[in-house]
């Protein structure tokens, strides 16, 4: 079970900013990126990227371009920024903020010879039931197309809808669904029992988080779910982004959203070194 010391997030983030920066420049991402060449050597065309984290345009600490920047320098070759969207808390427009700023950030890069990751039109949906991300193929960056986005989700703005309309809704606009942490407990809607998925979800949702750095476990959801194998870092603070990731083959998938469809990706665990922190009795990072 998830829990933690709750702060609240200006506080948290005022904490934490100095310890992330230390860490990530003097230590880890040399870890993750020695890990991500390694990897690469067998097969050049695996691809590996960040599916869950957040930026200061909901409740994380950094902005788009700082998560941007430093998933370019540790060799990630996607990531997909997951804003909330939660009735009268984290608003639509916000994910659509976002969203705008990754893709002009995309359009503009200019970091020399640091390629910037691939970046997909997303957000995480607080639903009745608990949490689940929505992946946008990249046509949905064009106006015309997030305000098809503007229209159909204006209405989480106020109130939580059933996952299993919320699912549909995802698939009926080509885009791909993903149940974030599983079996992880808070006092309101958060992560959707494992049993209830299975029993539920199957044909509806494409994905699920096996692995999850910021939540500490690692288990095996997709084969009890028989969908696509998800891993992540839920980061809000840029420590741990990079930490676990999903992978997929660019030999036999165009895009990560084609991967997931077609139930053909892994979790991938790149360094463990911070796991002490993010375990169920470590619960400081927890959101």
């Amino acid at each position: 079970m998830g829990g933690g010391l709750i702060l609240p997030n200006g506080i948290k983030s005022k904490l934490v900013k100095p310890f992330a920066e230390l860490i990530s420049t003097n230590y880890l991402d040399d870890e993750i990126r020695n890990r991500i060449v390694e990897i690469k050597k067998d097969n050049q065309n695996m691809q590996l990227g960040e599916l869950h984290c957040h930026s200061c345009y909901s409740d994380g600490a950094y902005s788009v371009k700082d998560l941007m920047l430093r998933s370019a320098s540790l060799g990630l070759d996607f990531m997909v920024i997951t804003e909330h969207l939660t009735p009268r808390k984290y608003k639509l427009q916000s994910c659509l903020d976002s969203i705008t700023a990754q893709r002009d950030i995309f359009k503009r890069w200019n970091h020399g010879v640091m390629k910037p990751p691939a970046v997909y039109p997303a957000f995480e949906i607080s639903t009745k039931e608990g949490h689940l991300i929505a992946v946008f193929p990249e046509d949905y960056y064009r106006p015309d197309r997030l305000r098809d986005i503007k229209h159909y989700f204006s209405r989480f703005d106020h109130d939580s809808m059933p996952v299993e309309l919320t699912a549909g809704l995802i698939k009926k606009m080509g885009a791909v669904s993903i149940v974030s942490h599983p079996d992880i407990k808070r006092s309101y809607p958060f992560g959707m029992s494992s049993a209830f998925v299975k029993e539920h979800l199957v044909g509806l949702v494409d994905g699920i988080e096996d692995m999850s750095a910021g939540h500490g476990y690692q288990k095996d959801y997709s084969t009890q779910t028989g969908l696509s194998r998800i891993g992540s870092s839920d980061d809000h603070f840029n420590i741990i982004l990079g930490t676990v990731v999903t992978s997929f083959d660019g030999d036999k998938h165009d895009n990560i959203i084609e991967a997931i469809r077609n139930n053909d990706t892994h979790a991938v665990r790149l360094t463990d070194s911070l796991d002490f922190l993010f375990s169920p009795t470590k619960l400081f990072f927890n959101i």
